[in-house]
Protein backbone atom coordinates (compact mmCIF):
# COMPACT_ATOMS: atom_id res chain seq x y z
CA UNK A 1 0.00 0.00 0.00
CA UNK A 2 1.73 3.03 -1.08
CA UNK A 3 1.73 6.80 1.00
CA UNK A 4 -1.03 8.19 -0.60
CA UNK A 5 -3.57 5.68 0.17
CA UNK A 6 -6.17 7.57 1.99
CA UNK A 7 -6.49 6.72 5.63
CA UNK A 8 -10.02 5.64 5.73
CA UNK A 9 -9.68 3.20 3.18
CA UNK A 10 -6.18 1.71 4.70
CA UNK A 11 -7.71 1.26 7.73
CA UNK A 12 -11.10 -0.35 5.73
CA UNK A 13 -8.65 -2.40 4.16
CA UNK A 14 -6.86 -4.02 7.05
CA UNK A 15 -10.51 -4.61 8.78
CA UNK A 16 -11.47 -7.22 5.38
CA UNK A 17 -7.82 -8.61 5.78
CA UNK A 18 -8.78 -9.70 9.27
CA UNK A 19 -12.33 -10.63 8.51
CA UNK A 20 -11.53 -12.69 5.72
CA UNK A 21 -9.51 -14.31 7.84
CA UNK A 22 -12.24 -15.50 10.43
CA UNK A 23 -14.81 -18.24 8.70
CA UNK A 24 -18.77 -17.52 9.73
CA UNK A 25 -19.25 -18.58 13.30
CA UNK A 26 -20.98 -21.94 13.43
CA UNK A 27 -21.67 -21.68 16.55
CA UNK A 28 -23.36 -19.43 19.22
CA UNK A 29 -20.72 -19.01 21.82
CA UNK A 30 -20.05 -14.94 22.08
CA UNK A 31 -23.28 -13.37 20.81
CA UNK A 32 -25.30 -11.64 22.92
CA UNK A 33 -28.66 -10.28 22.40
CA UNK A 34 -29.03 -6.35 22.49
CA UNK A 35 -32.36 -6.04 21.39
CA UNK A 36 -35.33 -7.94 19.64
CA UNK A 37 -38.55 -8.52 18.99
CA UNK A 38 -40.87 -11.27 17.37
CA UNK A 39 -39.47 -11.56 14.38
CA UNK A 40 -35.51 -10.51 14.89
CA UNK A 41 -32.65 -10.81 17.56
CA UNK A 42 -29.93 -8.17 17.39
CA UNK A 43 -26.85 -9.11 18.56
CA UNK A 44 -23.40 -8.21 19.14
CA UNK A 45 -20.07 -10.66 19.22
CA UNK A 46 -18.22 -8.83 22.51
CA UNK A 47 -15.40 -11.39 22.21
CA UNK A 48 -14.48 -9.20 18.18
CA UNK A 49 -14.45 -5.94 19.93
CA UNK A 50 -11.40 -4.79 19.53
CA UNK A 51 -9.70 -1.12 19.33
CA UNK A 52 -9.03 0.38 16.24
CA UNK A 53 -7.53 4.16 15.82
CA UNK A 54 -8.29 7.51 17.39
CA UNK A 55 -11.27 6.33 19.89
CA UNK A 56 -12.49 4.09 17.56
CA UNK A 57 -13.40 0.23 18.41
CA UNK A 58 -14.40 -2.65 15.29
CA UNK A 59 -17.00 -5.24 16.01
CA UNK A 60 -18.94 -7.57 14.46
CA UNK A 61 -22.98 -7.65 15.01
CA UNK A 62 -25.69 -9.47 13.32
CA UNK A 63 -29.45 -10.06 13.07
CA UNK A 64 -30.95 -12.90 13.39
CA UNK A 65 -34.64 -13.76 12.18
CA UNK A 66 -37.12 -16.37 12.51
CA UNK A 67 -37.62 -19.55 10.53
CA UNK A 68 -40.59 -17.69 8.94
CA UNK A 69 -38.56 -14.72 8.14
CA UNK A 70 -35.46 -16.32 7.02
CA UNK A 71 -38.04 -18.24 4.32
CA UNK A 72 -38.95 -15.47 2.72
CA UNK A 73 -35.46 -13.61 3.01
CA UNK A 74 -33.58 -16.54 1.48
CA UNK A 75 -31.19 -16.75 4.67
CA UNK A 76 -31.43 -16.83 8.50
CA UNK A 77 -28.25 -14.47 9.74
CA UNK A 78 -27.30 -11.12 8.70
CA UNK A 79 -23.46 -10.21 9.77
CA UNK A 80 -21.87 -6.49 9.82
CA UNK A 81 -18.37 -5.80 10.53
CA UNK A 82 -18.84 -2.27 11.67
CA UNK A 83 -16.04 0.44 12.81
CA UNK A 84 -17.53 2.44 16.11
CA UNK A 85 -16.12 6.66 16.27
CA UNK A 86 -16.58 6.10 20.07
CA UNK A 87 -15.35 10.03 20.40
CA UNK A 88 -18.26 11.57 17.66
CA UNK A 89 -21.04 9.03 17.78
CA UNK A 90 -20.94 7.67 14.18
CA UNK A 91 -19.92 4.51 12.79
CA UNK A 92 -18.87 2.73 9.28
CA UNK A 93 -20.08 -0.88 8.04
CA UNK A 94 -17.33 -2.17 6.11
CA UNK A 95 -18.82 -5.65 5.40
CA UNK A 96 -21.98 -7.77 5.23
CA UNK A 97 -22.50 -11.26 5.38
CA UNK A 98 -25.52 -13.08 4.53
CA UNK A 99 -25.83 -16.93 5.97
CA UNK A 100 -28.39 -19.60 5.69
CA UNK A 101 -29.58 -21.78 8.30
CA UNK A 102 -26.05 -23.98 8.27
CA UNK A 103 -24.08 -20.94 8.58
CA UNK A 104 -22.87 -21.20 4.94
CA UNK A 105 -22.53 -17.45 3.67
CA UNK A 106 -24.51 -17.44 0.71
CA UNK A 107 -23.73 -13.60 -0.37
CA UNK A 108 -20.86 -11.52 1.37
CA UNK A 109 -21.06 -7.86 0.40
CA UNK A 110 -18.06 -5.31 0.86
CA UNK A 111 -19.00 -1.62 1.17
CA UNK A 112 -16.85 0.39 -1.57
CA UNK A 113 -18.72 3.78 -0.68
CA UNK A 114 -18.09 3.96 3.35
CA UNK A 115 -19.87 6.96 5.08
CA UNK A 116 -20.10 7.50 8.54
CA UNK A 117 -23.45 6.96 9.69
CA UNK A 118 -24.67 9.48 12.50
CA UNK A 119 -25.92 7.31 16.02
CA UNK A 120 -29.18 8.33 16.36
CA UNK A 121 -30.92 8.59 20.00
CA UNK A 122 -32.96 5.72 21.41
CA UNK A 123 -31.92 3.43 18.33
CA UNK A 124 -30.34 0.29 17.77
CA UNK A 125 -27.47 1.30 16.05
CA UNK A 126 -27.07 3.41 19.86
CA UNK A 127 -27.84 0.06 21.64
CA UNK A 128 -24.96 -1.90 19.80
CA UNK A 129 -22.59 1.66 19.96
CA UNK A 130 -23.22 1.59 23.67
CA UNK A 131 -22.53 -2.17 23.81
CA UNK A 132 -18.84 -1.55 21.93
CA UNK A 133 -17.74 2.06 23.21
CA UNK A 134 -18.91 2.05 27.01
CA UNK A 135 -15.57 1.95 29.09
CA UNK A 136 -15.16 -1.04 30.83
CA UNK A 137 -16.39 -1.27 34.58
CA UNK A 138 -13.77 -2.80 37.07
CA UNK A 139 -15.84 -5.97 37.27
CA UNK A 140 -14.88 -6.43 33.95
CA UNK A 141 -11.45 -5.53 34.55
CA UNK A 142 -10.55 -7.84 36.72
CA UNK A 143 -12.20 -10.15 35.33
CA UNK A 144 -9.80 -9.30 32.30
CA UNK A 145 -6.47 -9.33 34.47
CA UNK A 146 -7.74 -13.14 35.75
CA UNK A 147 -8.02 -14.07 32.68
CA UNK A 148 -4.76 -12.43 31.33
CA UNK A 149 -2.77 -13.94 34.66
CA UNK A 150 -4.28 -17.79 33.58
CA UNK A 151 -2.85 -17.18 29.93
CA UNK A 152 0.57 -16.32 31.36
CA UNK A 153 0.81 -19.05 33.60
CA UNK A 154 -0.08 -21.33 31.28
CA UNK A 155 2.69 -20.17 28.83
CA UNK A 156 5.45 -20.24 31.85
CA UNK A 157 4.17 -23.66 32.91
CA UNK A 158 3.52 -24.64 29.53
CA UNK A 159 0.52 -26.76 30.80
CA UNK A 160 -2.97 -26.71 28.65
CA UNK A 161 -5.40 -24.00 28.67
CA UNK A 162 -9.27 -24.86 28.82
CA UNK A 163 -11.18 -22.91 26.96
CA UNK A 164 -14.45 -21.17 27.42
CA UNK A 165 -16.55 -24.20 26.52
CA UNK A 166 -14.86 -26.57 29.56
CA UNK A 167 -13.17 -28.61 26.74
CA UNK A 168 -9.27 -28.57 27.17
CA UNK A 169 -6.72 -28.64 24.48
CA UNK A 170 -3.03 -28.45 23.98
CA UNK A 171 -1.47 -25.09 24.57
CA UNK A 172 -0.64 -23.88 20.76
CA UNK A 173 -4.15 -24.37 19.86
CA UNK A 174 -5.57 -22.28 22.72
CA UNK A 175 -2.69 -19.40 21.70
CA UNK A 176 -3.58 -19.56 17.99
CA UNK A 177 -7.38 -19.36 18.53
CA UNK A 178 -9.00 -16.22 17.55
CA UNK A 179 -11.62 -16.26 20.16
CA UNK A 180 -9.03 -16.11 22.38
CA UNK A 181 -6.69 -13.10 21.22
CA UNK A 182 -8.63 -10.18 21.69
CA UNK A 183 -9.07 -11.41 25.69
CA UNK A 184 -5.12 -11.16 25.62
CA UNK A 185 -5.74 -7.90 24.01
CA UNK A 186 -8.18 -6.33 25.59
CA UNK A 187 -6.27 -5.62 28.93
CA UNK A 188 -5.54 -2.65 27.50
CA UNK A 189 -8.34 -1.10 28.75
CA UNK A 190 -7.05 -0.23 32.27
CA UNK A 191 -5.99 3.03 30.53
CA UNK A 192 -9.38 3.71 29.06
CA UNK A 193 -9.51 7.26 27.70
CA UNK A 194 -12.18 9.43 29.39
CA UNK A 195 -15.51 8.48 28.25
CA UNK A 196 -17.43 10.88 25.55
CA UNK A 197 -20.08 13.44 27.25
CA UNK A 198 -23.07 12.98 25.54
CA UNK A 199 -26.50 14.92 26.38
CA UNK A 200 -28.68 12.88 28.28
CA UNK A 201 -31.64 11.86 27.02
CA UNK A 202 -35.57 13.46 27.67
CA UNK A 203 -37.02 10.63 29.37
CA UNK A 204 -36.48 11.04 33.10
CA UNK A 205 -36.84 7.68 33.61
CA UNK A 206 -37.07 4.15 32.02
CA UNK A 207 -36.42 3.62 27.85
CA UNK A 208 -39.44 2.82 24.97
CA UNK A 209 -38.75 -0.81 23.52
CA UNK A 210 -37.26 -0.50 20.16
CA UNK A 211 -38.35 -2.20 17.42
CA UNK A 212 -35.98 -3.03 14.65
CA UNK A 213 -37.44 -1.60 11.39
CA UNK A 214 -34.91 -2.83 9.45
CA UNK A 215 -32.55 -6.05 9.56
CA UNK A 216 -29.30 -3.67 9.78
CA UNK A 217 -27.94 -1.18 11.04
CA UNK A 218 -28.78 2.06 8.96
CA UNK A 219 -27.06 2.11 5.82
CA UNK A 220 -25.14 4.81 4.61
CA UNK A 221 -26.79 7.47 3.16
CA UNK A 222 -26.71 7.15 -0.98
CA UNK A 223 -26.16 10.51 -2.54
CA UNK A 224 -29.19 11.80 -4.73
CA UNK A 225 -28.15 12.35 -8.49
CA UNK A 226 -27.17 15.66 -9.37
CA UNK A 227 -29.51 17.90 -11.92
CA UNK A 228 -29.29 21.19 -13.17
CA UNK A 229 -31.51 23.66 -11.84
CA UNK A 230 -33.71 25.50 -14.23
CA UNK A 231 -34.19 29.26 -14.56
CA UNK A 232 -37.79 30.84 -13.35
CA UNK A 233 -39.19 33.95 -11.36
CA UNK A 234 -37.68 35.28 -8.42
CA UNK A 235 -39.44 33.69 -5.68
CA UNK A 236 -42.11 35.68 -3.83
CA UNK A 237 -40.17 35.58 -0.96
CA UNK A 238 -40.28 39.21 1.23
CA UNK A 239 -37.14 40.55 0.37
CA UNK A 240 -34.58 39.18 3.54
CA UNK A 241 -32.24 41.84 4.99
CA UNK A 242 -28.71 41.69 4.93
CA UNK A 243 -26.47 40.46 7.33
CA UNK A 244 -23.04 41.09 7.41
CA UNK A 245 -21.37 38.27 9.68
CA UNK A 246 -18.51 39.53 12.09
CA UNK A 247 -16.08 36.42 12.48
CA UNK A 248 -15.05 36.16 16.24
CA UNK A 249 -14.33 33.25 18.40
CA UNK A 250 -16.31 30.56 20.04
CA UNK A 251 -18.27 30.66 23.01
CA UNK A 252 -15.50 30.01 25.99
CA UNK A 253 -13.50 27.25 25.01
CA UNK A 254 -15.69 23.93 23.86
CA UNK A 255 -14.79 21.04 26.14
CA UNK A 256 -13.72 18.83 23.26
CA UNK A 257 -11.61 21.59 21.78
CA UNK A 258 -8.34 21.58 23.67
CA UNK A 259 -5.78 20.97 21.58
CA UNK A 260 -2.59 18.28 23.36
CA UNK A 261 0.56 19.50 22.41
CA UNK A 262 2.48 17.89 19.45
CA UNK A 263 6.47 17.68 18.76
CA UNK A 264 5.48 16.85 15.15
CA UNK A 265 4.10 18.13 11.89
CA UNK A 266 0.72 18.69 11.16
CA UNK A 267 0.35 21.42 13.95
CA UNK A 268 -3.10 20.60 14.25
CA UNK A 269 -3.40 16.88 15.86
CA UNK A 270 -5.42 14.18 14.40
CA UNK A 271 -7.94 14.14 16.96
CA UNK A 272 -8.29 17.40 17.45
CA UNK A 273 -12.21 18.62 17.68
CA UNK A 274 -13.41 21.33 15.16
CA UNK A 275 -14.51 24.86 15.83
CA UNK A 276 -15.96 28.01 13.42
CA UNK A 277 -12.32 30.00 13.11
CA UNK A 278 -8.45 29.25 13.28
CA UNK A 279 -6.13 25.46 12.60
CA UNK A 280 -9.51 23.97 13.45
CA UNK A 281 -11.65 25.73 11.37
CA UNK A 282 -14.51 24.78 8.25
CA UNK A 283 -11.83 25.66 5.79
CA UNK A 284 -9.58 22.64 7.91
CA UNK A 285 -12.56 20.13 8.59
CA UNK A 286 -11.91 18.07 6.10
CA UNK A 287 -8.10 17.02 7.02
CA UNK A 288 -8.58 17.12 10.67
CA UNK A 289 -9.68 13.67 10.59
CA UNK A 290 -9.97 11.12 7.77
CA UNK A 291 -13.62 10.44 8.18
CA UNK A 292 -14.61 14.11 7.63
CA UNK A 293 -12.75 13.95 3.97
CA UNK A 294 -16.16 14.82 2.98
CA UNK A 295 -16.34 18.33 4.51
CA UNK A 296 -13.77 19.27 1.70
CA UNK A 297 -14.33 17.17 -1.17
CA UNK A 298 -17.96 16.37 -1.19
CA UNK A 299 -20.12 17.78 -4.10
CA UNK A 300 -23.43 18.01 -2.64
CA UNK A 301 -22.16 20.41 0.99
CA UNK A 302 -24.32 22.88 2.57
CA UNK A 303 -25.05 25.43 2.83
CA UNK A 304 -25.78 27.02 -0.25
CA UNK A 305 -26.83 30.59 -1.69
CA UNK A 306 -30.41 29.73 -3.03
CA UNK A 307 -30.95 30.94 -6.32
CA UNK A 308 -33.08 29.83 -9.76
CA UNK A 309 -35.03 27.62 -7.82
CA UNK A 310 -37.76 25.59 -10.23
CA UNK A 311 -41.12 26.55 -8.83
CA UNK A 312 -43.85 23.83 -8.42
CA UNK A 313 -46.42 22.78 -6.66
CA UNK A 314 -44.33 20.97 -3.36
CA UNK A 315 -46.80 19.22 -1.40
CA UNK A 316 -46.45 20.85 2.18
CA UNK A 317 -44.80 19.37 4.75
CA UNK A 318 -46.80 17.88 7.29
CA UNK A 319 -45.28 19.20 10.89
CA UNK A 320 -46.40 16.76 13.78
CA UNK A 321 -44.58 19.08 16.50
CA UNK A 322 -46.55 19.80 19.58
CA UNK A 323 -46.15 20.62 23.33
CA UNK A 324 -43.22 18.92 25.15
CA UNK A 325 -41.28 19.06 28.03
CA UNK A 326 -37.20 19.53 26.70
CA UNK A 327 -33.50 19.44 27.48
CA UNK A 328 -31.11 22.44 26.42
CA UNK A 329 -27.27 21.98 26.19
CA UNK A 330 -24.32 24.03 25.33
CA UNK A 331 -22.09 22.18 23.44
CA UNK A 332 -19.69 24.79 23.11
CA UNK A 333 -20.42 25.46 19.27
CA UNK A 334 -24.18 26.02 19.46
CA UNK A 335 -27.11 25.75 21.82
CA UNK A 336 -28.93 22.64 21.10
CA UNK A 337 -32.58 21.64 22.49
CA UNK A 338 -33.37 17.82 22.61
CA UNK A 339 -37.18 17.28 22.53
CA UNK A 340 -39.27 14.80 23.56
CA UNK A 341 -40.35 11.42 22.06
CA UNK A 342 -42.93 11.48 19.36
CA UNK A 343 -42.66 14.44 17.11
CA UNK A 344 -41.44 14.82 13.67
CA UNK A 345 -42.37 15.51 9.62
CA UNK A 346 -43.94 13.32 6.64
CA UNK A 347 -41.79 14.94 3.73
CA UNK A 348 -41.94 13.17 0.03
CA UNK A 349 -43.93 9.82 1.45
CA UNK A 350 -41.05 9.41 3.98
CA UNK A 351 -41.74 9.54 7.91
CA UNK A 352 -39.13 11.28 9.73
CA UNK A 353 -38.83 11.74 13.73
CA UNK A 354 -37.42 14.86 14.94
CA UNK A 355 -34.55 14.35 16.95
CA UNK A 356 -32.77 18.14 18.24
CA UNK A 357 -32.77 21.76 17.37
CA UNK A 358 -29.80 23.34 15.99
CA UNK A 359 -29.42 27.54 16.73
CA UNK A 360 -26.79 29.32 13.83
CA UNK A 361 -25.73 33.12 13.37
CA UNK A 362 -26.04 34.31 11.12
CA UNK A 363 -28.51 32.17 9.28
CA UNK A 364 -26.19 29.27 7.42
CA UNK A 365 -29.10 29.54 4.62
CA UNK A 366 -28.51 32.56 2.17
CA UNK A 367 -31.57 33.04 -0.72
CA UNK A 368 -30.46 35.60 -3.44
CA UNK A 369 -27.26 36.39 -1.82
CA UNK A 370 -29.28 37.88 1.75
CA UNK A 371 -29.16 36.29 5.34
CA UNK A 372 -31.06 36.63 8.27
CA UNK A 373 -29.45 37.31 11.79
CA UNK A 374 -30.36 33.53 13.48
CA UNK A 375 -31.88 30.65 12.02
CA UNK A 376 -32.97 27.10 13.68
CA UNK A 377 -32.51 23.80 12.31
CA UNK A 378 -34.86 21.13 13.11
CA UNK A 379 -32.81 17.66 12.62
CA UNK A 380 -34.73 14.94 11.50
CA UNK A 381 -33.77 11.41 10.51
CA UNK A 382 -35.99 8.24 9.39
CA UNK A 383 -36.71 4.85 10.34
CA UNK A 384 -33.94 3.39 7.43
CA UNK A 385 -31.38 6.51 8.69
CA UNK A 386 -31.98 9.11 6.21
CA UNK A 387 -31.50 12.97 7.61
CA UNK A 388 -34.03 15.46 6.95
CA UNK A 389 -33.42 19.31 8.40
CA UNK A 390 -36.23 22.07 8.06
CA UNK A 391 -34.71 25.62 8.10
CA UNK A 392 -36.25 28.42 9.94
CA UNK A 393 -34.67 31.84 9.39
CA UNK A 394 -35.20 34.35 12.36
CA UNK A 395 -35.57 38.07 11.62
CA UNK A 396 -35.51 41.26 13.46
CA UNK A 397 -38.10 43.71 14.33
CA UNK A 398 -40.91 41.70 16.35
CA UNK A 399 -42.48 41.40 19.47
CA UNK A 400 -40.64 39.09 21.99
CA UNK A 401 -41.33 35.16 20.60
CA UNK A 402 -42.57 33.36 23.87
CA UNK A 403 -40.77 29.63 22.34
CA UNK A 404 -37.75 31.17 21.57
CA UNK A 405 -38.46 33.04 25.32
CA UNK A 406 -38.76 29.90 26.58
CA UNK A 407 -35.28 28.69 25.93
CA UNK A 408 -33.81 31.92 26.69
CA UNK A 409 -34.82 31.26 30.24
CA UNK A 410 -33.32 27.89 30.02
CA UNK A 411 -30.29 28.80 29.39
CA UNK A 412 -27.08 26.73 30.26
CA UNK A 413 -24.78 28.51 33.14
CA UNK A 414 -21.13 27.52 30.65
CA UNK A 415 -20.37 25.64 27.97
CA UNK A 416 -20.67 21.90 28.46
CA UNK A 417 -23.19 22.23 31.03
CA UNK A 418 -27.49 21.21 29.90
CA UNK A 419 -30.63 21.90 31.69
CA UNK A 420 -33.94 20.42 31.79
CA UNK A 421 -36.49 23.00 33.21
CA UNK A 422 -40.09 21.77 33.67
CA UNK A 423 -41.83 24.30 31.65
CA UNK A 424 -42.68 22.93 28.33
CA UNK A 425 -41.93 24.22 24.78
CA UNK A 426 -44.27 24.45 21.75
CA UNK A 427 -41.99 23.52 19.11
CA UNK A 428 -44.83 24.61 16.46
CA UNK A 429 -44.19 28.36 17.40
CA UNK A 430 -41.41 28.44 15.87
CA UNK A 431 -42.44 27.38 12.34
CA UNK A 432 -43.66 30.71 9.90
CA UNK A 433 -47.69 30.56 9.03
CA UNK A 434 -46.60 30.61 5.42
CA UNK A 435 -44.84 27.04 4.94
CA UNK A 436 -44.10 27.24 1.81
CA UNK A 437 -40.48 26.22 1.30
CA UNK A 438 -36.86 25.64 -0.84
CA UNK A 439 -35.95 21.68 -1.58
CA UNK A 440 -33.00 20.28 -1.97
CA UNK A 441 -30.41 17.85 -1.13
CA UNK A 442 -27.41 19.02 0.27
CA UNK A 443 -25.27 17.69 3.83
CA UNK A 444 -24.67 18.39 7.57
CA UNK A 445 -23.27 21.38 7.48
CA UNK A 446 -20.90 20.48 10.43
CA UNK A 447 -18.14 17.48 10.94
CA UNK A 448 -18.55 14.76 9.45
CA UNK A 449 -20.44 16.50 6.52
CA UNK A 450 -22.64 13.44 6.04
CA UNK A 451 -23.90 13.95 2.17
CA UNK A 452 -27.49 12.83 1.41
CA UNK A 453 -29.19 15.49 3.64
CA UNK A 454 -32.71 16.50 2.55
CA UNK A 455 -33.14 20.01 3.00
CA UNK A 456 -36.39 22.01 3.68
CA UNK A 457 -35.79 25.62 3.96
CA UNK A 458 -38.82 28.06 5.07
CA UNK A 459 -39.44 31.12 2.53
CA UNK A 460 -40.77 33.29 5.69
CA UNK A 461 -38.80 34.20 8.27
CA UNK A 462 -39.81 34.23 11.66
CA UNK A 463 -39.62 37.85 13.10
CA UNK A 464 -38.42 37.98 16.82
CA UNK A 465 -37.30 40.62 19.32
CA UNK A 466 -34.13 42.24 18.81
CA UNK A 467 -33.33 42.01 22.30
CA UNK A 468 -33.79 38.00 22.14
CA UNK A 469 -31.45 37.42 19.17
CA UNK A 470 -28.65 39.95 20.64
CA UNK A 471 -28.82 37.25 23.57
CA UNK A 472 -27.76 34.32 21.24
CA UNK A 473 -24.91 36.69 20.10
CA UNK A 474 -23.83 37.30 23.11
CA UNK A 475 -22.91 33.38 23.42
CA UNK A 476 -22.08 32.45 20.03
CA UNK A 477 -21.21 36.12 17.95
CA UNK A 478 -20.17 33.50 15.00
CA UNK A 479 -20.46 30.00 14.50
CA UNK A 480 -21.60 29.44 10.57
CA UNK A 481 -20.36 27.49 7.83
CA UNK A 482 -19.62 29.71 4.73
CA UNK A 483 -21.55 28.83 1.74
CA UNK A 484 -20.43 26.21 -0.29
CA UNK A 485 -20.41 25.42 -4.20
CA UNK A 486 -23.73 24.46 -5.61
CA UNK A 487 -22.52 22.45 -7.90
CA UNK A 488 -25.85 22.43 -10.13
CA UNK A 489 -28.08 21.22 -7.97
CA UNK A 490 -31.31 21.02 -8.96
CA UNK A 491 -33.64 23.51 -6.14
CA UNK A 492 -37.55 23.07 -5.99
CA UNK A 493 -39.54 25.45 -4.58
CA UNK A 494 -43.19 26.01 -3.15
CA UNK A 495 -45.50 28.68 -5.60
Amino acid sequence: MNSTTPPLLAISVVLLMLSSAMPARAQDSGWETVVGDRSRQVQIDRGSIIESDNGAKVAWARVVMTPAEAATQGYTTIQALNRYDCRNRSFITVKRRYLDARNVVVREDVIDEQKPALIVRNSIDERLWNEVCKPPSMNDLAQLAAQADKAVAALASGSAVTQETGSVEPLGVAVETPEKAPVVERVAPARAEPPERKPAPVRDAGEPPVSIATPVPAPAIAPAPVAKALPVAPSKTPPPVAVKPVKKANRGTAPAAAKSPSAKVPPVPADAHWSYDGATGPEQWGMLRPEWALCAQGRQQSPIDIRDGVAVDLEPVQFDYRKTRFRITDTGTTLEVQPGDGMGIDLRGRHYALTHLQFHRPSQERVGGQGFPLAVHFHHRSADGRIAIVAVMLDSGGPAHAALQTLWNSLPLQPGDQYMPRTEIDLAGLLPEDRRYFLYIGSLTTPPCTEGVVWAVMQTPVAVADDQLQIFARLYPYNSRPIQASNGRLILQSR
